[in-house]
C-alpha cells in the first residue's frame, strides 16, 4: 500500500510538474506567436508607407487640368541634351573609357557609368578614378580627367554619336515659334552646342544654351535654369524643364518650374519617381503631346 501511494504521489507530481511545463510552453508560444504577428504587421506597414512614396506615373488625362494647362501654355520649354534629346549614352561611355586607360585607371562598366550621370564630367571622372569628394586631390584630378574627356568628347560628336531620338526633331519643329527654347546640360557648354549643330542645325531655335562651365553651380542646384530663363526673356514659373535625371528635376523644382522626366534616358523608371517630376513620359509621342503645339 505505500508503494502504491508513493508511486501514486510520484505520478502526481511528475504529471503536475509536466502540466506547470506546458504551461510555461504555452505562454512562451503564445507570446513568441503575438510577437511574430506585431513584427509582420510593422513590416508590412512599412512597406507599404514605401510604396506609397513612390509616385504612381499617371497618364496625362489624369493630371490636374491646371498642370495640364501650365504645361501647355508654357512660354519658354527647356530641355537637358544627353539622353534627353540626344541617344548619345555609349559616346559619353567610350570616351570614358578612354581617359581612364589613358590615365591608368580601371574601366568601368556601363551600370557604373549611367549611375554616375547625375555628376559633372569632373566630379564624375574623380569618382570613376577611385576618388570621393573630401580627398585632397579629388578637385584637381577631377579638373584634368574632366578637360581630357571634353578634348576627346566633343570632337566626335556627330548624328551617329549624339543623334536625336526618333520623333525629337519633329517634337522641336511643332513647339509655336513665339515659345522659347532653351537647353541646360551637367555637360560643357561646347558639347551642348556641337550636339545642337549637328542635328540639322536646331541650336538656330534655342535662345539658351549653358552648361556646367558656364553657369554658377551645375544642377541639381538651380543657377543654369535661372540664366537660362534670364537669356529667354520668360520667368521660370512659365517654364517646363524636361530632362531624364533625378538632378533635372530637382533643378526645375528648385526654380520654381514644372519639369517633365523621360524614361528613355541613363536612370531608371524607380529612381526618377522619387524626383519631383510631375509626370514620366515614356515615349517621345507622350512629351510631344503634353507641350505647347503649332495649331
Amino acid at each position: 500500500t505505500q508503494t502504491l501511494e508513493t508511486t501514486s504521489s510520484f505520478n502526481r507530481t511528475h504529471c503536475l510538474f509536466h502540466l506547470l511545463l506546458f504551461r510555461r510552453f504555452y505562454a512562451s508560444f503564445h507570446f513568441s506567436m503575438k510577437l511574430t504577428f506585431l513584427l509582420t504587421l510593422l513590416l508590412s506597414t512599412t512597406q507599404s508607407s514605401r510604396s506609397l512614396s513612390f509616385k504612381t506615373n499617371m497618364p496625362p488625362s489624369q493630371l490636374s487640368p491646371s498642370t495640364l494647362e501650365a504645361i501647355k501654355s508654357a512660354k519658354g520649354v527647356l530641355f537637358d541634351i544627353d539622353g534627353t534629346l540626344a541617344d548619345s549614352w555609349k559616346l559619353g561611355f567610350d570616351a570614358t573609357q578612354v581617359v581612364l586607360e589613358k590615365n591608368q585607371y580601371p574601366s568601368i562598366d556601363e551600370e557604373c557609368y549611367h549611375a554616375h550621370c547625375i555628376y559633372t564630367t569632373p566630379n564624375r571622372l574623380a569618382r570613376h578614378a577611385g576618388l570621393v569628394p573630401g580627398d585632397s586631390d579629388f578637385e584637381s584630378l577631377g579638373e584634368r580627367l574632366g578637360a581630357e574627356f571634353d578634348n576627346h568628347y566633343v570632337e566626335l560628336v556627330s548624328t551617329q554619336t549624339a543623334g536625336f531620338y526618333d520623333g525629337m526633331q519633329s517634337l522641336l519643329d511643332n513647339i509655336p515659334a513665339d515659345v522659347s527654347l532653351g537647353a541646360l546640360t551637367n555637360a560643357c557648354v561646347a558639347y551642348a552646342d556641337a550636339v545642337l549643330h549637328v542635328n540639322d542645325n536646331v541650336i538656330t531655335r534655342f535662345s539658351s544654351v549653358r552648361g556646367a562651365d558656364n553657369v554658377p553651380a551645375p544642377k541639381p542646384n538651380a543657377d543654369g535654369l535661372l540664366m537660362c530663363c534670364k537669356d529667354m526673356g520668360v520667368n521660370p514659373e512659365d517654364c517646363v524643364y524636361i530632362g531624364d535625371s533625378p538632378s533635372d528635376g530637382m533643378a526645375a523644382q528648385a526654380a520654381g518650374m514644372l519639369s517633365l522626366g523621360v524614361l528613355w534616358g541613363s536612370h531608371t523608371e524607380s529612381s526618377l519617381s522619387n524626383a519631383p517630376f510631375v509626370h514620366l513620359c515614356s515615349t517621345v509621342e507622350e512629351l510631344q503631346s503634353m507641350l505647347p503645339q503649332k495649331s
